[in-house]
């Protein structure tokens, strides 16, 4: 069984945040904005009988910015006070732009009839606060260039049902500029000790 540990109290918390937004603020600009260079990715599972999973990874210190960031050091500020905010406020924040992703991402089939994905997985809000701050310190200590903590995944499901022949895949904006790999797995069974048949490594 697991411990919890100890809460500190409010006050020192309070203090802790403070002295920590002071130190990101000190950052310099190339190296606090580097991460915002990770690009969207959305992998689409199509499955027998028109089930589609949907797997989304994106860089949520991006995702989180304002629409118009001015300058890079205005991008470091907010990331520097989101990584600050109280946990309530930024689970507000997090939640409510969950809720625009998940309005947002459809598909649209033939006769312009959309459904939208459903059984969405996201990470929790404590842990993308703690996934900027891990990315923010480590723009610190000059290791941002590979540290792209908030980079995390996020998955939903969707049956349209096997006399589906098609569907387009509507994205919001908010995501940026989208990776997107439409994957058709191959499946079979195999008994208790058959090898598979052989699989092609080279596109025929």
């Amino acid at each position: 069984m697991m411990r919890r540990r100890p809460r500190l109290p409010r006050a020192l918390q309070v203090a802790l945040r403070t002295l920590l937004c002071c130190l990101l603020l000190m950052l310099p600009v190339e190296g606090a904005t580097a991460h915002e260079l990770e690009e969207t990715a959305v992998t689409l599972v199509v499955r027998e009988g028109g089930a589609l999973e949907l797997r989304l990874v994106c860089t949520w210190s991006r995702l989180l910015l304002a629409d118009r960031v001015a300058t890079p050091a205005a991008a470091r500020e907010q990331l520097a006070r989101l990584a600050t905010e109280s946990d309530a406020r930024f689970a507000t924040r997090v939640n409510a732009l969950r809720r625009t992703i998940e309005s947002s991402v459809r598909a649209r089939a033939v006769g312009n009839t959309h459904q939208a994905f459903t059984v969405w997985q996201w990470p929790a809000a404590r842990a993308v606060q703690e996934a900027i701050r891990q990315e923010l310190m480590a723009a610190m200590t000059g290791g941002a260039g590979d540290h792209h903590a908030s980079r995390m995944t996020t998955t939903a499901r969707l049956v349209v049902g096997p006399t589906t022949p098609a569907v387009q895949l509507e994205l919001p904006k908010q995501l940026g500029p989208v990776l997107l790999t439409v994957v058709r797995p191959q499946e079979q069974w195999l008994a208790p000790g058959q090898p598979s048949p052989p699989v092609a490594l080279r596109a025929r």
